[in-house]
């Protein structure tokens, strides 16, 4: 009974955590090696493993280089123009800077954060009080005690 009751828990916890980040846009700040972003730019090609792929417009993944006049990132998703969408293990796209139209980079929401801890306490406390009588707890089990 307590194993259920714990992964109960571990899965009211986890799924509201991981709504939790946002992607921000961050303007003309160069973001740091690592982040994860989201480009937004001028049609390009990239190859995506043995491909090419025309007309990107979209790509989701990791900075690898950044510098005033270009941005490289690790390609985990590319996106077309026609909205055709290539998943990828992390292939280098080299974006100018002339032609990013918006960059965003991915953070934890404050405000999203309060909310999913709210909500999780609450289901955790309902999950509590529904299994609570059902395992022994409180009072309602044995006979009834005699009348005076």
């Amino acid at each position: 009974m307590t194993r259920g009751l714990v992964r109960a828990a571990l899965l009211v916890f986890l799924i509201p955590v991981s709504a939790c980040l946002t992607y921000t846009p961050i303007g003309n700040v160069t973001p740091a090696r690592g982040a994860e972003v989201v480009a937004t730019m001028a049609p390009l090609d990239a190859r995506v493993g043995e491909i090419t792929v025309h007309r990107v417009t979209n790509v989701q993944g990791r900075v690898a280089f950044a510098d005033a006049d270009s941005l490289v990132i690790a390609g985990t998703r590319f996106t077309s123009d026609a909205g055709t969408a290539y998943q990828s293990i992390g292939d280098l796209v080299t974006i100018p800077r002339t032609q990013l139209l918006e960059l965003k980079q991915k953070k934890v929401s404050g405000w999203k954060t309060a909310i999913a801890l709210g909500a999780s306490g609450a289901a955790v406390a309902a999950i509590l009080a529904g299994v609570g009588p059902l395992s022994g707890f409180g009072s309602g089990g044995g006979p009834p005690k005699p009348p005076p």
